[in-house]
């Protein structure tokens, strides 16, 4: 489909008009992980604070990575036919891969420098492993311009952190949209105390990060698949 709005921008309004359709796949990736904590907890295995975090984390980037398939199988317009089917097999299909680009990503923050915040690192890390499991998926699938898989994974994650700023923004702009609080705020007083935010609290800072992450990805899916379409960053 054919339309002078960058690709990035169709994607981005794609998933804002749909929200029904990602209340259901999130709804159905729930379901499936609390099925999971159940079989761990009658193996005896009861999960901690960490555990759920990264559950909740998980749900919410599959979830929308799901969604975001089906906006690209919808709005690119060299998308292959199955590439919403396939990329959503790649994902759910991707544990091994995933623990692996865990490894580069929490290399790559080390590197960087940690926050001290653990939660925001370990967000970071996993988040940014899913977002390049799914990038490494459309280059396998689609061989977009001929870059294989890994290649094109490489080519979103260096795009994404060149928009490191304008991620981190979009997080703190939906988290206070979303909570009615100063994210600063928030945060220094966690720090302050030493104790966790309130569950409302760690819920809304995760799901702000998985959209800043999701937003961020759009805009280099719109650069790296539509060269000089997209590239702006998308409000």
């Amino acid at each position: 489909m054919t339309t002078a709005e960058p690709l990035a921008q169709r994607l981005v309004t794609y998933l804002g008009e749909d929200r029904a359709a990602l209340d259901a796949i999130m709804a159905h990736e729930s379901s499936r992980a609390l099925h999971q904590e159940f079989l761990l907890a009658e193996g005896g295995t009861l999960p901690d604070r960490a555990a759920r975090l990264e559950r909740i984390r998980a749900v919410g980037a599959r979830a929308w990575l799901r969604h975001l398939a089906a906006a690209l199988q919808a709005e690119w317009d060299s998308a292959p036919s199955g590439l919403q089917s396939a990329l959503e097999i790649h994902v759910a299909r991707g544990g091994d891969r995933l623990e692996a680009l865990e490894l580069e990503e929490s290399a790559a923050l080390e590197r960087e420098g940690i926050s001290g915040d653990a939660d925001a690192d370990q967000r970071r890390v996993t988040l940014g492993a899913y977002v390049r499991l799914f990038a490494e998926g459309v280059g396998e699938i689609a061989e977009p311009n001929g870059r294989s898989g890994p290649e094109f994974g490489r080519q979103i994650t260096a795009i994404m952190r060149n928009e490191g700023a304008h991620r981190r923004t979009v997080e703190k702009t939906a988290f206070e949209a979303w909570s009615g609080s100063p994210m600063e705020g928030v945060l220094e007083q966690a720090r302050t105390t030493a104790a966790p935010p309130e569950p409302d609290i760690i819920r809304i800072l995760e799901a702000a990060g998985i959209w800043s992450y999701i937003q961020v990805l759009c805009i280099a899916l719109g650069e790296a698949l539509t060269p000089g379409d997209g590239s702006a960053p998308v409000a």
